[in-house]
């Protein structure tokens, strides 16, 4: 099972909480760096190939700043986009066809304005690699 740890850090204040989400990590406690903090960040950052998915540090983070999705391995492969480490990943984009009217309905937040936007060119999609600019 795959995971995406989205960290939101407009909601996320280390220096109030004092970090419980590592703290009460079963990977960190085990010795293994799922929750670490990068040299000269002050947030933490969540190693999701480390994260057993427990749902701990979700439930101990008084923000409510850490999200944990599972998903189906197959979808892994198929990354359209990805903001940054620990962000919003899009997988798949609709396929608009000629002469249909094709419309996009589902919660708040799963990325419909990125797939219109990406399919009107206004984002160029990195295909998962967010660290290296789009190109094409």
């Amino acid at each position: 099972m795959v995971r995406v740890a989205v960290l939101d850090r407009e909601r996320c204040k280390p220096k109030d909480c004092l970090l419980v989400c590592r703290r009460f990590c079963p990977m960190v406690r085990s010795r293994k760096e799922a929750i670490k903090i990068e040299q000269g960040e002050e947030k933490p950052t969540i190693v999701e190939t480390l994260c057993s998915g427990c749902g701990i540090c979700i439930k101990k983070c008084p923000f409510e700043a850490i999200h944990i999705v599972n998903l189906p391995d197959e979808l892994e492969g198929e990354c359209s986009h990805r903001f940054g480490k620990n962000a919003f990943k899009l997988f798949r984009l609709p396929m608009p066809r000629r002469g249909v009217v094709t419309g996009l309905i589902g919660q708040n937040g799963i990325g419909k304005s990125t797939a219109l936007r990406i399919l009107a060119g206004e984002i160029k999609p990195n295909l998962g690699d967010f660290e290296s600019p789009a190109d094409w």
